[in-house]
C-alpha cells in the first residue's frame, strides 16, 4: 500500500517522536524577517572602495583603444583598470571539462576581443559606487564591430563566423551516448516519427543579485572575501588557482544569500578583478551587480535545439529513441559549461522508461552570447522535456491515452536499481503508484469524460503529465573524474557538543534558502538527542568549516545531512560511553529521559550537560576515550540517489485570443525520507514555479542585437494557481537518511506536463508542437497555421 504525505504525516503540524519526519518552522526566518538579515551589499568596511564595469555592447567586437583619461579626472575616482593591468593573470577556466572538448575560458577582461554583449573590458574603482558609476560612464572605448552568430544551429553552419579566431568551428565538444541500433530498430517498427524540440535559454533571476567584497591585509598578506556563492570551498579553490595566491592566506564568507537557483556557483571575471584590485590598493573594494547588468553578466540556463526521433509499437511500447541535440554554450565555457548539456542531459534522456536502445549525440556550440551554465534542474529538465513530449506524441499519432502508454513503458520496481543504456543508475522507484495517486489528485478520468463534452460546446482544455527522474547527491568523485569534473563528491560535517550540552554543526554546504540550519538540526537532534533549540548551524565560512563541496544538484541533505547525522552519532557515542563509565554501569542499561541519564541498576544518575562538562575537563575520563566531544565526517558517497515524481497539468486556452489558463496543478514527488515536509512542500512549490515560468512567460533568448532580455518575465504570485502535493515514501539505499534530492524536481516536471496539456488541447485542431514560453501570440499562430493546413 502506498505511503503518501498525509497519510504519513495527518498534514503538516503532526509532531512525531523523531525530529526527522517532523513539520518545523524554518529557524532561521526571524531575524530575517525583522531586517536582521547580513548580505553581502550591507557591508561597509573601513577604507572601502566600490568597483563598477564597463561592458561591451556588441556580441563581436576588436577593441581598438580604451582611454581612462576623462574618467579618471572625476572625483573620488581611485583606480580605472583595463586588460593590460591584469598581465600575468590566466583566464577563468571551467572545472567540468568533458573530455575530447576545445574550451575557452574567461578573460578577466576582454583584450583586444569582445564576444557577447555584457562582456567587461574595464573596471572602475572610487570611493563610493555613485562616483564610480559616474566615472565609468567617461571611459571611452574604441570599438569596431565584427560579425557575429547568435544561435547554435547557425553557429555550425560552414559559413558562420567563428567565435573564437584560433578554432576552425563554432563546436567545443560532440559528446556521444547510449546503446545505438535505432536505425536498425527503426526500419523494422511499426511505428515512427520525428520531429523538432527547443529549450529556450533562461535568466536565473534571484531577489539578490551577485555581490562581492574583497579585502587584502597588506599586514598579514591574507585575504578576506564577502561573496554570494552556493561554494564557498570551491570559490576559494578557484581564486586561489585565478589569483595565483596561497589557499591557506584566503578566508571566503559566504553569509546570507538571497537565492542562487546555480547562477552563484561560478567563479566569474568580477569575483577575480573585484579581487585583484583589493590586493593591488591594499583596501577593500566593494562590487554590487545591478539587475539590468544581470541579465547579460550572470550566466544563463537551458538553451538546447533539439531533434528527436522514435520508434515504437502500435500499442505505444516505446523500442528505441534517439536525440540529436544542439547546446548553446554563449561565447566561454562557464563552470560547468561543457558537462551539464552533455552529461547531464544526454544520460537522462529515457526518462523513467524502460527502453531498449537509446542514444543521443549532443553538440556544445560556442556563440556571441552569454554563457550558459547551470539553473535549477542542470540539464535534467531538457532531458524530462525530451522523453515526456516523447510519450506524449507516440501516444496523440496513435490515438492512445498519454497516460496508458505511460504505464506500459515505466521501468518496473523489480528491474531497479538499474543502469540505463544511457549510463544513469536509477535506484529505486515505485512510478506507477506516483503517477496513479497523481492521476486519483487530478481528477484525470473525470477530466477525460469532461474533454469530449467541452470540445463539442468549442471549449478547448488539455490535460498533460510530466514525469521524471535525476540522480542527486553528485558523487562519488572518482566517477566525476572520469567526466572531467574537477570537483568533490563528498560534504563535510563537524560536530561537537559543548561542555553545557549545547551543539554546534559546521556543515560544507550553504544555504541559499533552502532551510538547511533547520533540517540539519533536525537530523543533529536525533542523533545527540537534544532539542533543536540546542544546536546551532555554522556555513558558509572557509576558516569555521573544515572543508566542502557545496550546495547544487539537490546534494545538501542527501549528502551533507549524511554527513552531519554520522558525525553527530559519534559524539552521541562518546557521550553514551562516558555517561555509563561515570555512572559505572553498562551503555545497554542507560536511560536517557528529559536530559538525565539514569542508570536502570543502581538509579544514579546524571544530567547531559554534566556528562558534557566531564568530557571537556578530562576528569575521570577513560584515557582510551580521549578528550572533548568534537567530531568531524567527510561522507562520500558511493552513489547517487535518484528521485522522481508525476506532475500533471490541466489547461484552458481561448481560441480567439491564444491565451492558456493554468486551472489546476498537481504533483507527486518522491524524495525518500522526508526530513521536513513543510520544507519539503516549500521546495516542491518552488521549483514548480520556475518551471511554470518557462514554460509559460520567460525567454532569455538575445534580440538581433545580441542583447537578452533588460526584465525577464518572472511570473509572480497571482500569475500561479493553487498547488495540489503529496510525497510518497520511497527509501533510497544510497545514504544513511533514505534521502533524495527534491529542490529540482518542479522545474524538472512542469515544463513537460504544462507543454503537453496544451498540446492535449489542440492537437484534435492539427498542433502538433509549441515552442516555450507558450505566449497567446505562439499559440494562436499555432492555431491559425494548423487551420490553413487542414484547408489545403
Amino acid at each position: 500500500m502506498i505511503e503518501t504525505y498525509d497519510e504519513l504525516y495527518e498534514g503538516d503540524l503532526k509532531k512525531t517522536e523523531a525530529w526527522v519526519g517532523r513539520a518545523v518552522a524554518r529557524m532561521e526566518d526571524d531575524r530575517l524577517l525583522v531586517g536582521k538579515g547580513q548580505y553581502v551589499d550591507d557591508l561597509e568596511l573601513p577604507g572601502q572602495l566600490h568597483a563598477v564595469f564597463v561592458r561591451s555592447p556588441f556580441p563581436s567586437a576588436k577593441i581598438e583603444q580604451i582611454c581612462f583619461a576623462q574618467a579618471e579626472q572625476l572625483p573620488g575616482v581611485v583606480k580605472c583598470l583595463d586588460a593590460s593591468a591584469l598581465e600575468g593573470l590566466e583566464s577563468i577556466q571551467p572545472n567540468w571539462i568533458v573530455p575530447g572538448t576545445e574550451a575557452r575560458g574567461r578573460p578577466a577582461l576582454a583584450k583586444d576581443f569582445v564576444r557577447y554583449v555584457g562582456e567587461p573590458v574595464a573596471v572602475v574603482i572610487a570611493g563610493s559606487e555613485a562616483e564610480a558609476i559616474d566615472a565609468s560612464k567617461k571611459v571611452d572605448v574604441d570599438y569596431r564591430k565584427l560579425p557575429f552568430v547568435l544561435d547554435q544551429d547557425d553557429a555550425l553552419q560552414s559559413d558562420a563566423p567563428t567565435v573564437h579566431d584560433d578554432m576552425a568551428a563554432n563546436a567545443s565538444t560532440e559528446f556521444n551516448v547510449g546503446n545505438g541500433g535505432f536505425d536498425e530498430i527503426a526500419k523494422q517498427a511499426p511505428f515512427k516519427v520525428s520531429y523538432d524540440l527547443k529549450n529556450q535559454r533562461l535568466i536565473p533571476f534571484p531577489i539578490e543579485c551577485r555581490a562581492i567584497n574583497a579585502s587584502y591585509d597588506t599586514a598579514s598578506g591574507r585575504m578576506l572575501v564577502y561573496v554570494t556563492q552556493q561554494l564557498p570551498h570551491m570559490f576559494k579553490y578557484m581564486l586561489a588557482q585565478a589569483l595565483d595566491y596561497p589557499e591557506n592566506k584566503l578566508r571566503i564568507i559566504s553569509p546570507d544569500v538571497g537565492g542562487g537557483f546555480g547562477a552563484k556557483m561560478h567563479f566569474y571575471q568580477e569575483d577575480l578583478v573585484t579581487s585583484f584590485a583589493s590586493k593591488l590598493l591594499g583596501r577593500p573594494v566593494k562590487w554590487t551587480e545591478r539587475r539590468r547588468e544581470s541579465v547579460n553578466a550572470t550566466t544563463h540556463g537551458r538553451d538546447h535545439n533539439m531533434t528527436v526521433h522514435v520508434a515504437a509499437e502500435r500499442n505505444g511500447k516505446i523500442l528505441a529513441v534517439k536525440v540529436d541535440s544542439r547546446a548553446n554554450v554563449g561565447a566561454y565555457l562557464s563552470s560547468m559549461g561543457s558537462g551539464i548539456p552533455t552529461v547531464n542531459v544526454g544520460l537522462f534522456i529515457m526518462g523513467v522508461y524502460a527502453i531498449p536502445n537509446a542514444e543521443a549525440r549532443i553538440q556544445c556550440v560556442y556563440t556571441n552570447t552569454p554563457p550558459v551554465d547551470a539553473y535549477r534542474g542542470a540539464g535534467r529538465p531538457e532531458a524530462a522535456y525530451v522523453i515526456e513530449r516523447t510519450i506524449d506524441r507516440v501516444a496523440h499519432e496513435l490515438g492512445l491515452d498519454p497516460a496508458t502508454v505511460r504505464l506500459k513503458n515505466f521501468l518496473s520496481e523489480d528491474a531497479l536499481p538499474i543502469r540505463q543504456p544511457t549510463g544513469a543508475m536509477i535506484d529505486s522507484g515505485r512510478y506507477a503508484d506516483t503517477l496513479n495517486r497523481a492521476m486519483e489528485m487530478a481528477e484525470y478520468e473525470a477530466f477525460r469524460s469532461k474533454q469530449q463534452e467541452l470540445r463539442a460546446e468549442g471549449i478547448l482544455t488539455g490535460i498533460g503529465i510530466g514525469n521524471y527522474t535525476e540522480t542527486c547527491g553528485v558523487g562519488p568523485g572518482q566517477v566525476q573524474g572520469l567526466v572531467g569534473f574537477d570537483r568533490g563528491g563528498f560534504e563535510s560535517a563537524r560536530v561537537r557538543v559543548d561542555s553545557d550540552g549545547r551543539a554546534t554543526v559546521f556543515s560544507g554546504s550553504h544555504s541559499h534558502g533552502q532551510g538547511h540550519v533547520t533540517t540539519f538540526a533536525q537530523i543533529a537532534a536525533d542523533e545527540l538527542k537534544i532539542p533543536i533549540d540546542q544546536i546551532e548551524v555554522v556555513q558558509g565560512d572557509t576558516d569555521s568549516v573544515p572543508q566542502g563541496v557545496g550546495t547544487f544538484n539537490s546534494r545538501s541533505v542527501v549528502v551533507g545531512g549524511s554527513a552531519v547525522k554520522i558525525a553527530a552519532e559519534r559524539v552521541f557515542t562518546r557521550i553514551e560511553t562516558l555517561a555509563a563509565h561515570l555512572l559505572q554501569t553498562e551503555t545497554a542499561d542507560l536511560i536517557l529521559e528529559e536530559g538525565v541519564f539514569r542508570s536502570t541498576t543502581s538509579g544514579k544518575s546524571l544530567s547531559y550537560s554534566e556528562v558534557s562538562h566531564a568530557a571537556w575537563t578530562g576528569h575521570n575520563v577513560p584515557n582510551d576515550l580521549g578528550i572533548g566531544l568534537d567530531e568531524t565526517e567527510f561522507y562520500h558517497p558511493k552513489a547517487m540517489s535518484a528521485p522522481y515524481g508525476s506532475h500533471i497539468a490541466e489547461v484552458e486556452i481561448n481560441a480567439e485570443t491564444g491565451e492558456l489558463s493554468l486551472v489546476k496543478y498537481t504533483a507527486v514527488d518522491d524524495c525518500g525520507v522526508v526530513v521536513n515536509p513543510l520544507l519539503a512542500r516549500g521546495q516542491v512549490h518552488g521549483g514548480i514555479a520556475q518551471g511554470i515560468g518557462q514554460a509559460l512567460f520567460e525567454d532569455g533568448t538575445s534580440d538581433e542585437n545580441g542583447s537578452a532580455p533588460l526584465e525577464p518575465s518572472v511570473p509572480r504570485m497571482d500569475m500561479l494557481p493553487r498547488f495540489h502535493t503529496e510525497h510518497t515514501i520511497t527509501e533510497s539505499w544510497t545514504n544513511p537518511l533514505g534521502a533524495k534530492g527534491l529542490g529540482e524536481g518542479g522545474a524538472i516536471g512542469a515544463p513537460p506536463a504544462i507543454v503537453n496539456a496544451a498540446i492535449d488541447a489542440l492537437w484534435h485542431l492539427g498542433v502538433r508542437e509549441l515552442e516555450m514560453p507558450l505566449t497567446p501570440e505562439k499559440i494562436l499562430d499555432a492555431i491559425q497555421v494548423a487551420a490553413l493546413e487542414s484547408e489545403s
